[in-house]
């Protein structure tokens, strides 16, 4: 017993030992730690002290590699990587989303074209595609036609139109000044009005505005009142202004004389500034330049220069050669001569022009009747000569009026390519198929010899048709002469023409008339039996000008010479009436009856191809009525850029 109580004490004594060995080191260790860690403090305090910053200096983080361990550079490398890769991202993203690229001012064009410049006069500029490209850029007017070809405010801040359509009152803007620096007023308004209305300045604008007359309301107020409602009447209020200081000194009949033709004081987005002539006095350059007092949005564009050149061919070489950075208008079939094409923009602008036959109904007996024209019409295959002729460059229409017009029925009969349609239609109206051969022919030159008249003139009709198979009736064969412009595109279209009307057995003389022989040759004295030629129809749907009997003769433009009672008394009250819905009415009847009398075969519509080179940007026209309107938006137009910061 007293053996374990001596082994019980001895454990006990082995434990306190331990616990007190343990205890004192351990306050060792502690006091240790206690006072390491007052000496760093210590240490921290006295280098704070010394030092001017507790950021480490330029100098001082040189060490920073012997301080750190290889993965700690590792981490710090990757870190100052991916805050590198971020910096670059932010910024990239910033000059995407709030770096803008604009158009500066500055830089200059040069444009094509063919003709001669003689009056930059809104009273005769109309005659002329240059003047009028000219005086379109030079002069303001109450409104003008945007890039859709919609007829927008210009000088005019607002208009209303009276109840009975017979009152337009217009007010003015004030901030227009001419180039000369003199305020445009209401007075200059009023004098060009009066001055297109003086029979001594001999206008071609003068007819448009029969029956009207305009009045002063105030000094931003005039008003118009017609003798008669006009539905298109604000059509016509595009003219350009002249200033009445300048002109009224000069003398009616010295008016087309005068220095300001040449040399234009408008109020427009350009100005001019200079001219150059060659040594026989004909002008080779024209050159406006930006008119910095102009009241609406600026130009960008420094100088607009037109070059005359003597043909197309000319015209090209000059574009080839960057000697021009544009064309005023490029056919179809002269494309191909264009070099560089990948530096260059082809606009194809819609154009209300109509490429069309006109039938003489009292011409031909034939095609007075009205199956027959019919059948003519349905023979043609119009998808063919828009893609052969026009390369695709046009629309294919059937009726007087466009399609992209409010106006436009689409429901009117259409003469869509049916050879069997077209024979089925001769038949009824007493055509047969004859063949001529060869025997028939030479039998028919022995018969030339016969005293008597009959045999002998049916052996000339023989000769004169040729060995095949031919339409006749009562003995007389169907032959229809066909007469157009001495042109690639029309006398392309003629020959497919005759070609369709062959496979029907119809002879076709095809006749070419040089261009500026055309209208007092042929159109005047209605010297045709059938005629392809191409009218402009303008903005407004109102055809009154083209098929009224009214227009009828050698002055009007009714080609065909068409007359239909229900036809005349559609067209004037369409023109008088001023609801479009009403109006629809009108001319939907109107297209019905035209397209079953069928005394046109309507073709097609071509585009306009504008040219410019790619450095020319901000071009957004889409539709013109004139080709000058493609100058509408030219103030948007530029070639230098610049940049700025958007947030």
């Amino acid at each position: 017993m007293d053996s374990l109580r001596n082994k019980i004490t001895q454990f006990f004594n082995k434990i306190k030992s331990f616990a007190f060995n343990f205890g004192y080191k351990f306050k060792g260790l502690k006091n240790t730690f206690q006072l390491g860690r007052t000496q760093a403090e210590l240490d921290k305090k006295l280098v704070f002290s010394l030092a001017k910053s507790r950021w480490p200096s330029f100098k001082q983080l040189k060490y920073i590699k012997i301080y750190l361990n290889a993965s700690e550079k590792l981490v710090i490398g990757a870190c100052f990587a991916v805050i590198l890769l971020s910096l670059v991202f932010l910024a990239a993203r910033f000059y995407k989303t709030h770096l803008q690229i604009i158009p500066v001012a500055g830089g200059d064009y040069v444009e094509g074209t063919i003709g001669s410049i003689k009056y930059i006069n809104p009273l005769y500029a109309s005659v002329s595609d240059l003047d009028s490209d000219i005086a379109e850029l030079v002069y303001s007017s109450l409104f003008k036609r945007n890039g859709n070809a919609e007829l927008v405010n210009d000088l005019a801040e607002s208009y209303e139109i009276s109840s009975d359509g017979k009152t337009y009152t217009i007010k003015i803007r004030l901030d227009a000044i001419w180039h000369n620096g003199s305020p445009l007023t209401v007075d200059d308004i009023i004098f060009t009005f009066e001055t297109i209305k003086n029979v001594r300045y001999k206008s071609p604008l003068r007819a448009g505005f029969t029956g009207v007359e305009i009045f002063k309301v105030d000094d931003k107020t005039i008003k118009f009142s017609l003798a008669e409602p006009y539905a298109a009447f604000l059509d016509l209020l595009n003219f350009g202004i002249l200033p009445q200081e300048l002109w009224q000194q000069i003398e009616p009949t010295s008016a087309s004389l005068a220095e300001l033709n040449l040399k234009p004081v408008g109020s427009g987005k350009y100005k001019f500034k200079s001219l150059v002539k060659d040594r026989s006095g004909n002008i080779r350059t024209y050159i406006l330049i930006r008119n910095d007092s102009y009241y609406g949005s600026k130009a960008y564009i420094n100088t607009i220069s037109f070059k005359l050149f003597g043909n197309l061919e000319e015209i090209i070489s000059a574009l080839n050669n960057n000697l021009i950075d544009g064309i005023s208008y490029l056919s179809e079939f002269n494309r191909p001569q264009v070099v560089a094409q990948d530096s260059l923009n082809f606009y194809n602008l819609n154009l209300p022009k109509i490429s069309a036959m006109f039938f003489n109904l009292k011409s031909n007996p034939a095609i007075a009747d009205k199956k027959v024209r019919q059948a003519l019409a349905y023979a043609i295959d119009k998808n063919k000569i828009v893609s052969e002729v026009m390369a695709g460059n046009a629309r294919i229409i059937d009726g007087p009026i466009l399609s992209n017009n409010f106006a436009y029925n689409s429901e009117i009969k259409k003469y869509n390519y049916n050879i069997a349609s077209s024979s089925r239609l001769l038949a009824e109206a007493g055509w047969k198929i004859i063949e001529l051969t060869a025997a028939d022919i030479a039998q028919a030159q022995a018969d030339l010899t016969a005293k008597e008249e009959a045999i002998k003139k049916q052996a000339e009709a023989k000769i004169k048709m040729g060995a095949g198979k031919w339409l006749m009736k009562n003995n007389d064969y169907l032959i229809v002469p066909l007469t157009t412009v001495d042109n690639q595109e029309y006398g392309k279209t003629a020959e497919l023409i005759a070609k369709f009307w062959n496979d029907i057995n119809v002879k076709t003389e095809v006749h070419l008339v040089p261009a500026n022989q055309i209208q007092v040759d042929i159109i005047k004295s209605r010297n045709f039996n059938a005629l392809i030629y191409g009218e402009i129809t303008g903005a407004d749907p109102d055809p009154y000008a083209f098929w009224h009997s009214s227009q009828i003769g050698q002055f009007g433009l009714n080609i065909a010479d068409y007359a239909n009672k229900e036809v005349d008394k559609l067209l004037e009250d369409g023109r008088l009436i001023s609801d479009i819905k009403a109006r629809q009415e009108k001319y939907k009847k109107f297209q019905e009856i035209i397209a079953e009398d069928e005394p046109a075969i309507f073709l097609y519509s071509p585009n306009y191809t504008y040219v410019q080179s790619k450095k020319i940007k901000g071009f957004n026209v889409k539709s013109i009525i004139l080709p000058s309107d493609r100058f509408g938006g030219v103030n948007q137009w530029y070639i230098n850029t610049g940049k700025k910061i958007v947030w």
